[in-house]
């Protein structure tokens, strides 16, 4: 990053209102992210307007975002020399055997085959079947219940008609009951699965439901219970199943959808918005 912007956003006269800190904080965290942006991607992240984002840019001395671009590619910043220190410090600790090292050394090896995931053909129709869908019910059990559950509420910013599933009726009958066509159910399990998660995926393309189902490699039964399966790298950790694979899978499938509707997504954002203010349940 030039030195000259981080020393304009870590700034006092930049960071006087709840406003300030939260652009110049996103600027600082998302240096690498900004050459994709736009000054509307900016606001609808940080639920600000754009005409919020122009005005901060031109207190920094910017006429727009894409003059703050220029002066960051000018600055020569490197990203290879800026991440040379801790790489080579991770990989030495490895080497020597030291757990969170290798830990993270995993992490990042399963992040890194995402982008093949995403290249798959059952990525595009889990993408298609997620915005396509009359309605769109999300499950998961157990410790892996929270990740959907987020997945779910961060999906109903982007569509309407997403609902979390538990069960607790005792018959999925929201889902099951036949009453609405195009239903799709997007079922999250990995290791050790849960008793009820396969028979809910069978009851549920037996009542013409579309099944999504995001597991890992440990699962024997995905590709026979589903219309489309993704399968995500398996936690091989000493200690715990990390959460870090899933939760980024389930962040770009958002992200996908999003570039995909476009508009859609910032009209219902916005109305989201305004209903959350008449509500009350967020600071102003």
């Amino acid at each position: 990053m030039s030195k000259r912007i981080l020393k304009l956003v870590q700034s006092d006269d930049l960071r006087r209102s709840k406003s300030d800190r939260l652009i110049a904080h996103y600027i600082e965290r998302n240096i690498a992210e900004l050459p994709f942006e736009t000054a509307r991607s900016i606001a609808q992240r940080l639920q600000v307007s754009p005409m919020t984002i122009g005005r901060y840019l031109r207190r920094m001395g910017f006429d727009g975002l894409d003059e703050l671009k220029s002066e960051l590619r000018r600055g020569g910043s490197n990203p290879a020399w800026e991440v040379k220190g801790p790489v080579a410090s991770l990989e030495q600790d490895r080497k020597e055997g030291k757990l969170l090292a290798g830990l993270i050394q995993q992490q990042i090896d399963n992040l890194g085959q995402i982008y093949a995931i995403t290249s798959a053909p059952e990525w595009q129709q889990t993408i298609d079947a997620l915005i396509g869908a009359t309605e769109v019910y999300v499950a998961a059990y157990q410790n892996v219940r929270g990740i959907a559950q987020y997945f779910a509420s961060q999906l109903s910013y982007t569509r309407p008609r997403v609902q979390f599933v538990d069960g607790l009726n005792g018959t999925y009958a929201e889902l099951l009951d036949g009453s609405v066509e195009g239903r799709l159910l997007f079922l999250h399990d990995v290791r050790r699965f849960a008793a009820k998660a396969r028979p809910l995926a069978l009851e549920a393309r037996r009542a013409g439901v579309k099944v999504v189902l995001l597991t890992d490699e440990f699962c024997p039964w995905g590709p026979e219970v589903s219309d489309i399966c993704l399968i995500v790298p398996g936690s091989h950790g000493p200690l715990w199943d990390g959460a870090a694979t899933m939760t980024a899978v389930m962040d770009l499938m958002l992200s996908n959808i999003i570039v995909l509707k476009g508009d859609e997504v910032s009209e219902r954002v916005d109305t989201l918005t305004r209903l959350q203010d008449v509500f009350g349940d967020f600071e102003s």
